[in-house]
């Protein structure tokens, strides 16, 4: 009932808005049309969803002081929605009653949600804009960005804008981040242990019987048997972790065109029978299997008398800051160790490996009043281009800036090249995303891509918990929480 309720307001929102904006086909979005002299000055409020922490809020509130000397009749309306997905579902339940925001934090997987009710202005009219803009200061501005600002941007996070299948851009890059492997570089060192590489063992034994000691597998092994009530291993996004192995391992996870799910197959279903066998001797725990609560909690304890405590954390980059334990007596209880995440194979090079690139892209909403439209526009060119505000941000939150003219900045170099695992493990953190962003992946983005991202939690949940003892009832458990998972996908 609920899936049917959201069906027909889905209908009702892509009939209402196509009769508000064009007359369009299934294929065609139409660009936004500017109107006569781009922003004419008249009073706006642009209302701004974002998934922002205190801290990057205190950035951005800074940053806008500058924005509104410019544009003082541009009001901007800052709603912090929560997490990423918890701001998509709100403005999912906004767009169904025909009331979205002007401007949002976005992933390709939600932008290709919305557009399903065709609710995202394509940017390809006000980029290429050469409309000149009139501010309070008495300057001028061009509409659209200058060919300098769009060569400014790293290619590949602008191209991710325009990676709908239509070649029209639908959302420029704000912040972007990746997944991260902190360990406790104290206990490792005490114990002797290498930091783990590569997921699995490679000579076909288990646990601390693998001869292959580089291995995840073995990693975890050895930290059960060292601290037996611990859970060695948090991994904050379990769905990010599950794409990221079936892109590591080349085993299907969806595709832009054609079928587009294609996680339901054995070699993935013989992961996931490895990590549930990982499971059941309590080696790792993830976000939703918590219930919500981020793992670095258990990785930040000193005290595993509980059972809250684990020595491996993989989680963004951004979230850096809050692996590093509180001080006691002035001192930190243990030091931490960052680095990239395991891989399919030992020793990979940069260039082969794989890691998810993640992180806040920006897109503007459709309205019935077209300044509305343009003065988003000013914004998130002002924010997207400004290499102070993006040094600011980056630095900060462990974020990678996404224009290259930051790295020209006074102090910036010196504050990446300078950072440190315990003063700051946010500049620590995007030193080396910058030393390894070659390794970088996007998930494809079409209409159910986000739908599918939130099953690959479920459906690692589900198999995790599978009951039974023989191979034979397992491997039918799992099968049956792949087939739920893509039954969900495909309605």
């Amino acid at each position: 009932m609920k899936k049917i309720f959201a069906s027909i307001l889905i209908v009702a929102l892509v009939v209402s808005i196509c009769a508000v904006f064009v007359a369009c086909t299934p294929n065609e979005i139409p660009d936004f049309e500017i109107p006569e002299g781009g922003y004419d000055g008249s009073e706006v409020t642009i209302k701004f969803y974002s998934s922002m922490g205190q801290d990057y809020n205190t950035i951005l509130e800074e940053t806008l002081v500058g924005f509104n000397e410019l544009y003082p009749n541009i009001t901007i309306d800052h709603t912090r929605g929560g997490d990423y997905d918890t701001n998509r579902d709100l403005i999912k339940n906004l767009l169904a009653t025909n009331q979205p925001p002007n401007v949002a934090f976005c992933y390709s997987d939600h932008v290709a949600m919305y557009n399903k009710s065709r609710a995202v202005v394509t940017l390809d009219s006000l980029i290429e804009s050469q409309i000149e803009v009139e501010r309070a200061d008495g300057t001028t501005e061009i509409l659209g960005l200058t060919d300098a600002q769009k060569d400014d941007f790293i290619e590949a996070y602008y191209n991710e804008g325009k990676s709908f299948g239509d070649d029209k851009m639908y959302m420029l890059p704000f912040a972007k981040s990746t997944e991260l492997m902190y360990y406790n570089k104290t206990s490792f060192e005490q114990w002797g242990l290498q930091v783990p590489d590569h997921w699995f063992a490679t000579d076909g034994k288990q646990g601390l019987e693998t001869s292959d000691k580089t291995s995840m597998e073995y990693a975890l092994a050895f930290i059960k048997d060292k601290d037996p009530n611990c859970t060695p291993l948090g991994v904050d996004s379990g769905s990010n972790w599950l794409i990221t192995l079936f892109e590591q391992y080349q085993s299907g996870y969806t595709s832009a065109t054609g079928d587009h799910y294609l996680f339901h197959n054995e070699q993935n279903q013989k992961m996931l029978t490895t990590l549930r066998r990982w499971y059941q001797k309590n080696w790792f725990t993830t976000k939703y299997l918590l219930q919500g609560t981020y793992t670095s909690t258990y990785f930040t304890s000193t005290s595993s008398a509980e059972g809250k405590k684990s020595y491996i954390s993989i989680g963004s980059s951004a979230g850096a800051a809050k692996q590093v334990p509180a001080k006691q007596n002035n001192k930190y209880p243990f030091e931490v160790g960052v680095t990239m995440i395991p891989q399919k194979e030992a020793n990979t090079s940069i260039a082969n490996s794989k890691v998810i690139s993640q992180g806040p892209s920006v897109c503007v909403f459709k309205s019935a009043n077209p300044q509305e439209v343009v003065a988003s526009w000013l914004l998130v060119k002002y924010l997207t281009t400004n290499a102070e505000f993006e040094a600011r941000y980056g630095s900060t939150a462990g974020y990678l800036p996404v224009i290259q003219s930051v790295n020209k900045l006074d102090g910036y170099a010196d504050i990446i090249a300078n950072a440190n695992t315990a003063e700051n493990m946010a500049g620590m953190a995007a030193k080396l995303c910058i030393d390894f962003k070659e390794a970088f992946f996007v998930s494809p983005a079409f209409y159910g891509s986000a739908e599918a991202r939130d099953q690959m939690e479920v459906l690692l949940s589900q198999c995790v918990k599978v009951s039974g003892s023989d191979e034979a009832s397992v491997a039918k458990g799992i099968k049956e929480a792949f087939d739920s998972a893509l039954a969900e996908c495909e309605w």
